[in-house]
């Protein structure tokens, strides 16, 4: 519920309950000519209105701080949320005039790594890897913190690099390591990452049934190039919906798999298709076997 539908009622009955027992006591003061400090009566319901419209103020106030934690902020922290305004709008600028060094979820670097090693060597490995990807960092704009001087923090706080080694070592097999930008981070900033770990493993057998559709023979050869480059996107779009294959290197972890086709296959689909000049159904497989990190490289199978 918005507080001022809280606030501005409760104010209206302070200020009328507090101007009500002025009232009452201005009247009480006059009819008896009560006087304060020896002065006058008339003067004394004077000094009365006026206490009584400076305790209409104080009470008014008094409730909205109580009863309103927005009001307080802004009474008594006013300046502190403009300076966070300020440097919020500062950022955004930096934003919108591309100054980011790495996206939110963001591949820095991936490497794989065989969970059959030492779990000491798998280390080693890692502490290469994190020096690799420092430099990566470096040469994209990321900057040391200027509290650790470290130009990569691992999140969250309690992990640890000889923890992702054993998590590695138990894995007991090929595993795609992956560094991973953790939010949106400016050019000059430290970046915060975390890690990514997948089992490497054949995804996709050669000939497997990516996608399917149908295309119109009767078309240009550019219009039946194009309809088939996005069955292959199709296909792209489904394995990394799967999470079967990952997204390129250095893309978003979210993105879809990068796919591939081999340009003289491309040209023998869109000869055929047109030779037939009609709609032709065909399927979109995988032109080999494709492991988990690998990109989709596809062919196209035309049906009889």
């Amino acid at each position: 519920m918005e507080s001022g539908l809280i606030v501005i009622p409760l104010l209206i009955l302070v200020s009328g309950a507090v101007a009500y027992v002025g009232n009452l006591v201005g009247r009480a003061t006059g009819r008896r000519r009560l006087t304060i400090f020896g002065l006058r009566p008339r003067s004394t319901a004077q000094i009365i209105t006026i206490v009584t419209g400076m305790l209409i103020t104080i009470l008014t106030v008094a409730s909205v701080l109580l009863v309103s934690q927005d009001a307080r902020t802004g009474l008594f922290r006013l300046n502190a949320l403009r300076d966070q305004i300020e440097t919020a709008e500062a950022r955004l600028r930096e934003v919108k005039g591309g100054d980011i060094a790495y996206l939110r979820n963001q591949e820095v670097l991936r490497t794989v790594m065989d969970g059959r090693l030492p779990q000491k060597e798998i280390l080693r490995l890692l502490d290469a890897m994190r020096l690799r990807a420092v430099d990566f960092a470096v040469g994209n704009g990321s900057s040391p913190d200027l509290v650790t001087g470290a130009v990569l923090s691992l999140y969250p706080p309690n992990a640890s690099w000889e923890a992702i080694a054993r998590l590695i070592a138990g894995r007991g097999g090929d595993t795609v390591v992956r560094i991973v930008a953790l939010e949106n981070t400016l050019r000059g900033e430290s970046l915060r990452i975390f890690v990514q770990l997948v089992d490497r493993k054949v995804a996709y057998r050669k000939g497997a049934l990516l996608a399917s559709g149908t295309i119109d023979g009767r078309r240009t050869r550019e219009q039946i190039g194009f309809d088939l480059l996005g069955l292959a996107d199709k296909a792209a779009e489904g394995a990394g919906v799967s999470a079967r294959l990952l997204s390129p290197p250095f893309a978003r972890i979210t993105d879809p798999a990068q796919v591939q086709v081999d340009v003289d296959d491309h040209r023998r689909a869109i000869g055929e298709i047109q030779a037939r000049g009609r709609l032709v159904d065909l399927q979109v497989v995988a032109a080999r076997d494709i492991t988990s990190e690998a990109s989709l490289i596809v062919s196209f199978v035309i049906q009889r």
